[in-house]
């Protein structure tokens, strides 16, 4: 055996439990009680640590944010590592966007290249590419990624490296071409004329500052395409997930499409703990979209959260340039959409939903590991601690308070939403098939060492 780590409390969707998990060849070859693990090359002393299965984080945009896409693969993964994610699955936005075979296949080198952490690929949906669908998903495309809206009237994407927004027919169609092959497709869910029509009207004001961002994203415009979106889901029978969540009341829709639709959604730990009063407070750094909700709205996703609805957590990960945020101060319509967060995303989960709100750690587990990872088809062999499974290993000192500062994220864009925000739990160690890639404060590994995830199915 290679690795021996004794004396962790592991914890899987299902388990709780003080074990030795031995490590051969990348992958766990067993898990036993304590002090009765077979000799190994090499101990690991984890007592007193938490050690969850890595993170799986399925919605980063390493390549659609800034000039330089390489640099930030590999100082996005190193990021990621530092907060607990061993595998991201990078969405299709790039220049250009991975919506044909060709533009899959250069992106999944770039990423191969400078990966510090395992990786899957999202293809993306443009309206006219359905013969590429299966050629992507032949090449290994976990899921195909749509938008409902765009902020251009004619509905275009609104840079070299975004998707348009498609209508009704291109969605069913695409639902069509991806059901044939049990494909899985992400959307963001919002109603374009009303938000076209919301930010029109404010422009037409004269308005600049923030409020009116939250203003030009109203949370009806997300009710009323998540429900169109189970509905077109449940007539297909096309599994359709809904990327970045944020407000309670589709998230009671989706409750009660479970079971009779195809339907999984996402959330992201800023619209569970930031709401408008923080966009307000905090400016453009933190203009999202959807936008930060009100309070209530909040309360409402948290329930659904503790219910067990959610079935992932995500980041939308968007590293801009400082500067690409801070103009907003000028306006809040220059300011890029997006925040920073794969560094923080699951401890803030920790900290907050574990430590405050009594969300069990199975539930953590799977909402951060094992969920993801059914979604995209890579559990078994990510998102668990099993014999069999990757040994993707994240080891949390659950009682160390620490600061959140932009200062300590790898790349240029050293800013965060949540700046200053004081958090329970630190990631101390971060294993990929194995390998130490964080540890000491330190990355470990170079570029180049993630690998390419396919679904287990496509294996």
């Amino acid at each position: 055996m290679d690795t021996l780590i004794h004396g962790g409390t592991v914890v899987t969707e299902d388990v709780v439990a003080t074990l030795d998990i031995g490590i051969s060849g990348g992958r766990i070859a067993r898990l036993s009680a304590p002090g009765s693990g077979a000799p190994a090359d090499r101990v690991i002393d984890a007592t007193g640590l938490l050690i969850v299965a890595g993170a799986v984080d399925a919605h980063v945009h390493f390549t659609g944010s800034n000039p330089f896409p390489e640099q930030e693969l590999f100082d996005g993964t190193c990021a990621a590592a530092m907060g607990g994610v061993t595998t991201i699955v990078e969405m299709p936005h790039s220049n250009p966007p991975a919506t044909t075979l060709a533009a899959f296949e250069a992106k999944k080198a770039m990423a191969a290249r400078q990966c510090v952490v395992d990786f899957g690929l999202w293809g993306g949906l443009d309206g006219r590419n359905l013969n590429e669908l299966p050629r992507m998903r032949d090449a290994g495309a976990l899921a195909f990624k749509g938008f409902l809206c765009s902020s251009e009237r004619d509905r275009k994407a609104s840079d070299p490296s975004g998707l348009p927004a498609l209508n009704d027919a291109e969605l069913v169609e695409a639902m069509r071409v991806v059901g044939q092959f049990d494909g899985l497709i992400g959307l963001h869910a919002e109603n374009h004329d009303l938000l076209i029509e919301a930010q029109a009207r404010l422009k037409a004001a004269g308005r600049h500052d923030v409020r009116a961002h939250a203003e030009s994203g109203p949370e009806i415009a997300e009710i009323e395409a998540v429900a169109r979106i189970i509905t077109l889901a449940r007539e297909t029978g096309t599994r359709c997930h809904i990327v970045h969540l944020s407000s309670g009341k589709a998230a009671a829709l989706i409750a009660a499409a479970k079971g009779t639709a195809p339907i999984s959604v996402e959330t992201c730990s800023h619209y569970l703990l930031l709401d408008e009063d923080d966009l307000i407070r905090i400016g453009p750094w933190a203009r999202c979209g959807p936008p930060l909700r009100r309070r209530e709205t909040i309360d409402l996703l948290w329930k659904h959260v503790l219910d067990g609805t959610i079935d992932s957590l995500a980041s939308d990960h968007c590293p801009y340039l400082p500067e690409a945020k801070a103009i907003g101060h000028e306006s809040v319509w220059k300011a890029g959409m997006g925040l920073t967060g794969v560094q923080t995303t699951v401890p803030l989960l920790f900290s907050e939903g574990v430590l405050k709100r009594g969300l069990s750690l199975q539930e953590f587990a799977r909402m951060t590991a094992a969920g993801p990872a059914r979604l995209f088809g890579l559990y078994p062999r990510k998102g668990t601690i099993a014999t069999g499974s990757d040994a993707d290993l994240v080891f949390y000192k659950t009682d160390e308070d620490w600061t959140i500062t932009g200062q300590d994220f790898p790349g240029p864009a050293k800013w965060s939403a949540f700046e200053g925000t004081p958090c329970t739990g630190r990631v101390v160690r971060t294993m990929v098939r194995g390998v130490e890639v964080f540890a000491d404060g330190k990355i470990k590994t170079e570029a180049g060492f993630g690998t390419f995830q396919r679904g287990v199915e496509a294996s």
